[in-house]
């Protein structure tokens, strides 16, 4: 049964001024639904009437109006279905064409992460019931004092990650949402945001913030870089003894925490290189466990480009980029870092530190601290890849085409093949035509190959050939494929998965098969 019944929370008796104004709009465009708006008694009456007593005290016991909403609105959609949506949500239109009776409606928002702040769903929804039991593990473990991980969105984005329950979610971009609803962020409630509040208390009401609890909110000091490592090759810092000689300046845009992916989204400028100084441009740093990465969106339509030639350009309005994994950097190809690069990168990355680790950094976009996961683990990450890149010694290359000399196939004027029924009907094909230079050949053969993937893209499952010539070498010719994948012509078209995901998933297939 499609949800028919609109479900807010607002912990005290009478509502302010603006989320009054808020909550009518969802009655004014949504009259043939039912609305139901829960304070604090009302909430805690029904988690009595419909869970165990545990259930309740640790409702009881959650210290801000913003974990009990978080709480409360899970709850409510498992336990009775509904679509429950935050005050702070302007309504602008009938909500019943985005709800269905199957699939858990959730918004992800513009960076990336999935938001809790809009759910519909029918009663006993698996996923649902998938976060409710995250929640209630978290709550009774007292595993964190930051609302987001704790009740927050983060059991939202774990859920969705694990991909159990693909087929069972309608996961709505936020841009799609425009015409049925907006977050409003001038509001009076805001100024005093839980993120703030439970950096000055426990957000349990029957405990003090320990000195254990502080130090996970609080930015601690930043911690110095392995020594273990060649005083030649990376020289240990820390923010203090750091010379800033830079007008780096840094603003934080976007970013999210998740199980197995974190990622932090800073526009940057000032940035002091021995050219001079730069102009601003975007830069991203992943971090996946012990792993840190980081992109530079480039102004070029190629994947190769001198970084300095990057930074110095200011024009990023395309979306080519370059990621660089330090892992990699010297052995792949792909990534191409000279060795100048390769400096200027150490440079960027030690003025961000020093930005980061001093409290300097603006946030934008109602990015908060605490939806990043503090800057204290961001300096921490940006250590390692300073480290890591300090000690991978980087060749020289050239602009030329000169394949692998371990290649007996090299692959030129890669494109596209934008009209195949492959792939218009699957997202995991990719299916392009080139010419093969064979050696000893004395003209290039012509070839189309479709590359088919699992469902996520990591691993190539086959590789047709169309052309004779070729089907017996396809190991070699796909390995020479993954060389010059970064200069494939997409002739305007952004693929479902980014090329760079294509070259890994291309290299599995050929360390697997070679």
């Amino acid at each position: 049964m499609t949800p028919n019944t609109i479900v807010q929370y607002w912990n005290t008796p009478e509502l302010p001024n603006d989320i009054a104004e808020l909550v009518e709009t969802w009655k004014n465009y949504n009259p043939s639904m039912e609305h139901k708006l829960f304070g604090y008694e009302e909430a805690c009456a029904f988690i009595g009437q419909h869970y165990n007593s545990e259930v309740e005290s640790l409702f009881k016991l959650a210290a801000l109006p913003a974990m009990q909403s978080d709480i409360f609105r899970v709850a409510y959609c498992l336990k009775m279905g509904g679509f429950y949506v935050d005050c702070g949500i302007r309504c602008k239109a009938p909500i019943q064409p985005l709800l269905s009776s199957d699939l858990l409606l959730l918004v992800r928002k513009w960076h990336g992460g999935i938001m809790n702040g809009a759910i519909g769903c029918r009663a006993g929804h698996p996923a649902l019931e998938w976060i409710w039991n995250h929640i209630l593990k978290n709550l009774k473990e007292r595993n964190s004092n930051d609302v987001w991980r704790l009740t927050g969105p983060l059991s939202f984005n774990q859920m969705v990650e694990s991909g159990e329950f693909e087929n069972s979610l309608n996961i709505v971009e936020q841009a799609a949402t425009k015409p049925f609803f907006d977050i409003v962020n001038e509001l009076e409630h805001k100024k005093k945001h839980w993120s703030k509040e439970q950096e000055k208390q426990s957000v349990f009401s029957d405990e003090a913030v320990s000195e254990e609890t502080n130090v996970l909110q609080k930015p601690a000091p930043v911690q110095k870089t392995d020594t273990s490592l060649p005083s030649s090759e990376v020289k240990p810092f820390t923010a203090r003894d750091s010379v800033d000689t830079s007008n780096c300046q840094v603003t934080i845009s976007g970013g999210f925490v998740k199980e197995n992916v974190s990622r932090l989204v800073m526009n940057v400028s000032g940035i002091a290189l021995t050219s001079g100084e730069s102009k601003p441009f975007p830069i991203i740093v992943n971090k996946r466990g012990d792993r840190a990465e980081v992109e530079f969106y480039a102004p070029l339509p190629h994947r190769y480009f001198p970084l300095r030639q990057f930074v110095k350009s200011g024009n990023n309005g395309v979306t080519d980029y370059m990621l660089v994994m330090p892992e990699n950097a010297e052995n792949s190809a792909f990534y191409k870092l000279s060795t100048t690069d390769q400096s200027d990168l150490i440079t960027i990355l030690m003025q961000l530190h020093i930005a980061l680790s001093k409290q300097q950094a603006l946030f934008e976009n109602n990015v908060i601290e605490s939806t990043i996961g503090g800057l204290e683990m961001w300096c921490q990450t940006i250590e390692t890849l300073i480290a890591r890149l300090s000690e991978v010694k980087t060749k020289e290359v050239s602009n030329s085409d000169t394949s692998s000399a371990s290649i007996k196939i090299a692959v030129k004027k890669l494109a596209l093949i934008t009209k195949t029924d492959a792939n218009n009907a699957l997202n995991n094909n990719l299916a392009l035509n080139g010419e093969a230079n064979i050696e000893g050949a004395t003209k290039p053969t012509f070839f189309n190959v479709l590359l088919s993937a699992d469902s996520k893209v990591n691993n190539v499952l086959s590789v047709s050939v169309d052309n004779p010539a070729l089907k017996l070498r396809t190991v070699e010719l796909t390995q020479a494929i993954a060389e010059k994948i970064h200069k494939t012509d997409c002739k305007g078209i952004t693929p479902q998965y980014s090329l760079e995901r294509w070259y890994f998933a291309i290299k599995s297939f050929v360390n697997e098969n070679g």
